[in-house]
């Protein structure tokens, strides 16, 4: 009887299987842009409903911010269902209309694509099969297909995709800021003492934590400068709730990153305008602004040294709980100690995808350490050298192409770029073992770079060409 019952479970979903191909060829096959833009929207409404019918409680204890004790409600499960669908679908019919598209399409950065292909399968597949612990879920394929048609996209949706973050994570922020009217205790943790003495709240909105909302406020504001509101309060009130949010957030490594994602905008995007006025002569404003603002700082500097007793401070600071919080990394050298041993035991392949799952967790006495806290370790330690150096070659080319479309993109690929690596230290921006916040940034930075790719090879063009008057 079971196997009657299996027999037509499977015959059921490869009918599905073949109905959704139908479907999307059909839907896909005169239309030039798809859905790939919007599924920034599904994602986060999933995360926020998660969050909003969760049973998490800040006030219980701290340390409960970065340790996954949430109990999902079936409605956020059935609503997690629905979005991976939407997100196969999405991807899928971008992908079939690129395969049978008779006309001529935009080429694929084949390049980037060969790096992402390899981190796939050197990080998710390789550790599956091979693994201390193996384990094969569909789950896994969800950040492959979206990077894979995230590489398929057009300028036209590339600027889709900005307004479509932007406004998902403008609602995302909205309603985080109803429930800290309406349930406090559900998006922020009381009595922390952070870098900023009069604040002693830290808001992590409906994200899992505030270290995970502050990167997604950056993205935001990435997204609000390139393509701000048409309407002028709205464009001031979108800021308002950006910074205000970033602010509460308290997390210094964002802050540090978010105006380095700023220099980049404004360096890439403003670069000509920035050059002319800091040379001009005739307008010595801002070259005198700069020079004063510099001496400024380094007279305070000198006299802190001299005056202010600094040693003393900073003996007393790290002998104290929050120095010694700061210089062990929030507890992050003990994980990275962990990672290196199960490096150290499976050298090759890895302990597999399960690491950091409960058991994990459970049997080195460290609840809180849902992930190896660098992107580094996690590969070292989940999918061994194979993953490591399928790591670092990816980031090598990633990094290629966010610089050679920066100019291009005024900026954008290099700021989102900069987020990402400043996040791989402490945290894990690029895993594909999952769908969630961090990965639609990892998604918008591989759009924006394909998208411009072919204009950033017209610009080196124009480039050559105004060095070298004698070519035609």
């Amino acid at each position: 009887m079971s196997e009657i019952v299996f027999g037509l479970i499977a015959l059921v979903a490869a009918l599905v299987v073949v109905f959704v191909i139908a479907l999307s060829i059909h839907w896909g096959s005169k239309r030039a842009t798809g859905l790939v833009p919007y599924v920034f929207y599904p994602v986060l409404l999933s995360i926020a409903v998660t969050a909003i019918l969760s049973n998490r409680d800040f006030s219980v204890s701290e340390v409960l911010l970065g340790v996954k004790t949430v109990v999902r409600h079936p409605a956020s499960v059935w609503l997690g269902r629905f979005t991976s669908l939407f997100v196969i679908f999405a991807c899928g019919e971008r992908i079939l209309h690129r395969m049978m598209a008779r006309e001529k399409t935009q080429p694929m950065p084949m390049l980037l694509f060969w790096a992402f292909t390899l981190y796939f399968l050197s990080n998710i597949v390789s550790p599956g099969l091979f693994g201390l612990h193996t384990e094969i879920s569909h789950e896994y394929l969800y950040m492959f297909l979206a990077g894979c048609a995230a590489m398929l996209m057009t300028p036209k949706e590339v600027g889709m995709s900005i307004v479509a973050m932007r406004n998902a994570n403008l609602l995302f922020l909205l309603l985080s800021a109803a429930v800290l009217a309406w349930k406090p205790n559900l998006v922020i943790v009381r009595n922390y003492h952070g870098l900023l003495p009069f604040l002693t709240v830290r808001y992590a909105g409906l994200a899992s934590h505030a270290n995970v909302l502050a990167p997604m406020v950056v993205v935001f504001l990435l997204c609000l400068w390139h393509k701000p509101y048409a309407w002028r309060p709205l464009n001031l009130f979108a800021w308002a709730v950006g910074l205000a949010s970033l602010l509460l957030a308290q997390s210094k490594t964002n802050w540090i990153a978010c105006i380095l994602c700023f220099a980049c905008i404004a360096y890439f995007g403003f670069r000509e305008q920035i050059r002319e006025r800091l040379f001009d002569y005739r307008r010595p404003q801002l070259s005198i602004v700069a020079i004063f603002c510099f001496i400024l700082l380094c007279t305070m500097a000198m006299l802190v040294v001299m005056f202010g007793g600094i040693d003393a401070k900073l003996a007393r600071f790290a002998s104290s709980s929050e120095g010694f919080e700061l210089l062990s990394l929030t507890g992050r050298d003990l994980i990275w100690q962990v990672a290196v041993q199960e490096w150290y035991k499976n050298p090759v392949f890895g302990y597999g995808l399960l690491l950091w799952d409960e058991a994990f967790r459970a049997s080195i006495g460290m609840p809180y350490a849902t992930h190896a806290h660098s992107q580094f370790y996690q590969s070292l330690a989940s999918a061994g050298t194979i993953g490591a150096i399928g790591l670092v070659l990816y980031v090598v080319v990633l990094l290629y192409a966010s610089a050679r479309t920066a100019r291009a993109s005024s900026g954008m690929s290099m700021a989102l770029f900069v987020l990402i690596a400043s996040r791989s230290f402490s945290e894990v921006p690029l895993s594909l073992s999952g769908f969630a916040a961090e990965a639609l940034t990892h998604v918008l930075l591989l759009i924006i770079v394909t998208a411009y790719y072919p204009v950033a090879d017209k610009q080196a063009l124009r480039a050559r060409k105004t060095r070298m008057p004698g070519m035609a």
